[in-house]
Protein backbone atom coordinates (compact mmCIF):
# COMPACT_ATOMS: atom_id res chain seq x y z
CA UNK A 1 0.00 0.00 0.00
CA UNK A 2 1.55 3.38 -1.18
CA UNK A 3 1.10 5.95 2.01
CA UNK A 4 -1.23 8.71 0.76
CA UNK A 5 0.18 12.31 2.01
CA UNK A 6 -2.31 14.09 4.35
CA UNK A 7 -2.28 17.45 6.91
CA UNK A 8 -0.15 15.61 9.01
CA UNK A 9 3.09 14.45 6.77
CA UNK A 10 5.77 17.01 7.38
CA UNK A 11 8.02 15.88 5.19
CA UNK A 12 9.61 12.61 3.10
CA UNK A 13 12.72 11.81 2.63
CA UNK A 14 14.61 9.44 -0.06
CA UNK A 15 16.31 6.18 1.51
CA UNK A 16 19.11 4.41 0.02
CA UNK A 17 17.94 1.12 1.99
CA UNK A 18 17.94 -2.38 0.74
CA UNK A 19 14.44 -2.18 1.56
CA UNK A 20 12.95 0.84 2.64
CA UNK A 21 12.76 4.00 -0.02
CA UNK A 22 11.38 6.76 1.92
CA UNK A 23 11.26 7.90 5.73
CA UNK A 24 7.93 9.99 6.43
CA UNK A 25 8.09 12.22 9.31
CA UNK A 26 4.25 12.93 10.06
CA UNK A 27 3.53 15.39 13.19
CA UNK A 28 3.37 12.35 15.78
CA UNK A 29 5.61 9.35 14.13
CA UNK A 30 7.95 8.52 11.85
CA UNK A 31 7.25 6.20 8.89
CA UNK A 32 8.96 4.13 6.42
CA UNK A 33 7.47 3.50 3.25
CA UNK A 34 9.60 0.73 -0.13
CA UNK A 35 8.05 3.48 -2.40
CA UNK A 36 10.03 6.12 -3.38
CA UNK A 37 9.15 10.19 -2.68
CA UNK A 38 7.93 10.62 -5.83
CA UNK A 39 5.80 7.52 -6.19
CA UNK A 40 4.47 8.51 -2.80
CA UNK A 41 3.69 12.47 -3.97
CA UNK A 42 1.87 11.15 -7.43
CA UNK A 43 -0.17 8.48 -5.84
CA UNK A 44 -1.61 11.12 -3.46
CA UNK A 45 -2.09 13.55 -6.53
CA UNK A 46 -3.35 10.80 -8.73
CA UNK A 47 -6.05 10.70 -5.49
CA UNK A 48 -6.89 14.54 -6.31
CA UNK A 49 -7.56 14.73 -9.57
CA UNK A 50 -4.21 14.83 -11.45
CA UNK A 51 -0.43 12.58 -11.70
CA UNK A 52 2.67 14.66 -9.93
CA UNK A 53 4.05 15.45 -13.60
CA UNK A 54 0.69 17.02 -14.95
CA UNK A 55 0.87 18.90 -11.35
CA UNK A 56 4.31 20.27 -12.49
CA UNK A 57 3.70 20.99 -15.80
CA UNK A 58 0.55 23.55 -14.57
CA UNK A 59 3.23 24.72 -12.07
CA UNK A 60 5.97 25.33 -14.19
CA UNK A 61 3.78 27.37 -16.62
CA UNK A 62 2.25 29.69 -13.97
CA UNK A 63 5.52 30.45 -12.05
CA UNK A 64 7.34 29.85 -15.25
CA UNK A 65 10.49 28.06 -13.40
CA UNK A 66 11.73 24.90 -15.16
CA UNK A 67 13.60 22.95 -11.65
CA UNK A 68 12.39 22.57 -8.38
CA UNK A 69 9.02 23.14 -8.81
CA UNK A 70 6.92 23.00 -5.50
CA UNK A 71 3.89 20.70 -5.85
CA UNK A 72 0.09 21.47 -4.69
CA UNK A 73 -0.77 18.12 -3.24
CA UNK A 74 -3.90 18.65 -1.73
CA UNK A 75 -4.34 22.49 -2.44
CA UNK A 76 -7.86 22.37 -1.08
CA UNK A 77 -6.36 21.35 2.78
CA UNK A 78 -3.56 23.42 2.24
CA UNK A 79 -0.70 20.29 1.46
CA UNK A 80 2.12 21.71 -0.76
CA UNK A 81 5.04 19.98 -1.15
CA UNK A 82 8.38 21.85 -1.79
CA UNK A 83 11.58 19.95 -3.22
CA UNK A 84 15.02 21.21 -1.70
CA UNK A 85 17.04 19.97 -4.70
CA UNK A 86 16.39 18.32 -7.93
CA UNK A 87 14.06 15.17 -7.45
CA UNK A 88 16.76 13.30 -8.96
CA UNK A 89 18.88 13.82 -6.21
CA UNK A 90 19.58 11.48 -3.26
CA UNK A 91 19.38 14.20 -0.38
CA UNK A 92 16.32 16.07 -1.62
CA UNK A 93 13.30 16.28 0.69
CA UNK A 94 9.93 17.01 0.02
CA UNK A 95 8.63 19.40 2.66
CA UNK A 96 5.45 20.62 3.80
CA UNK A 97 5.05 24.31 3.37
CA UNK A 98 2.85 24.94 6.22
CA UNK A 99 4.52 23.09 8.77
CA UNK A 100 7.97 25.01 8.84
CA UNK A 101 7.98 27.09 11.19
CA UNK A 102 11.67 28.92 10.24
CA UNK A 103 15.05 28.49 8.58
CA UNK A 104 18.40 28.96 9.00
CA UNK A 105 21.88 28.16 7.75
CA UNK A 106 24.23 26.42 9.67
CA UNK A 107 27.72 25.57 8.90
CA UNK A 108 27.34 24.05 5.07
CA UNK A 109 23.81 23.33 5.37
CA UNK A 110 19.68 24.43 6.38
CA UNK A 111 18.34 23.60 9.15
CA UNK A 112 14.45 23.63 9.48
CA UNK A 113 11.89 24.03 12.44
CA UNK A 114 8.65 22.73 12.15
CA UNK A 115 5.78 24.06 14.48
CA UNK A 116 5.66 20.86 16.73
CA UNK A 117 9.26 21.74 17.72
CA UNK A 118 10.96 19.54 15.59
CA UNK A 119 13.26 20.07 13.10
CA UNK A 120 16.10 18.36 10.43
CA UNK A 121 19.25 19.21 8.46
CA UNK A 122 18.61 19.68 4.70
CA UNK A 123 21.69 19.93 2.20
CA UNK A 124 21.29 23.36 0.73
CA UNK A 125 22.04 26.54 1.55
CA UNK A 126 19.85 29.36 3.11
CA UNK A 127 19.56 31.29 0.27
CA UNK A 128 18.85 28.24 -2.64
CA UNK A 129 16.12 27.29 0.55
CA UNK A 130 14.53 30.37 0.97
CA UNK A 131 14.31 31.09 -2.75
CA UNK A 132 11.96 27.63 -2.66
CA UNK A 133 10.15 28.62 0.09
CA UNK A 134 9.19 31.78 -1.10
CA UNK A 135 8.45 29.87 -4.76
CA UNK A 136 5.85 27.80 -3.13
CA UNK A 137 4.58 31.19 -1.26
CA UNK A 138 3.85 32.37 -4.54
CA UNK A 139 2.37 29.29 -5.73
CA UNK A 140 0.17 29.07 -2.77
CA UNK A 141 -1.12 33.44 -3.94
CA UNK A 142 -1.75 32.66 -7.84
CA UNK A 143 -3.33 29.50 -6.62
CA UNK A 144 -5.53 31.06 -3.65
CA UNK A 145 -6.40 34.32 -5.75
CA UNK A 146 -9.65 32.92 -7.36
CA UNK A 147 -10.87 32.23 -3.63
CA UNK A 148 -10.35 35.57 -2.64
CA UNK A 149 -10.97 38.20 -5.66
CA UNK A 150 -13.06 35.43 -7.77
CA UNK A 151 -12.89 34.48 -11.53
CA UNK A 152 -11.59 31.16 -12.82
CA UNK A 153 -10.67 28.75 -10.54
CA UNK A 154 -7.51 27.50 -12.90
CA UNK A 155 -5.43 30.54 -13.41
CA UNK A 156 -3.13 28.78 -15.58
CA UNK A 157 -5.72 28.46 -18.25
CA UNK A 158 -5.05 32.14 -18.92
CA UNK A 159 -1.92 31.26 -20.10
Amino acid sequence: MVYIISQQTKAILAKDASYYRSLILEVSRRRHSVYHPERIIDNTCVLNGATLEGRRGSVKRLLNVCSKVPVPVIQEQGVYMLPTASSKKKDNVWLSFYHIDYYEQRDDRTYVSFHDGTGLYVNTSRQTFDMQYKRTGELIAKLSRPFFFGGNTFPWNHL
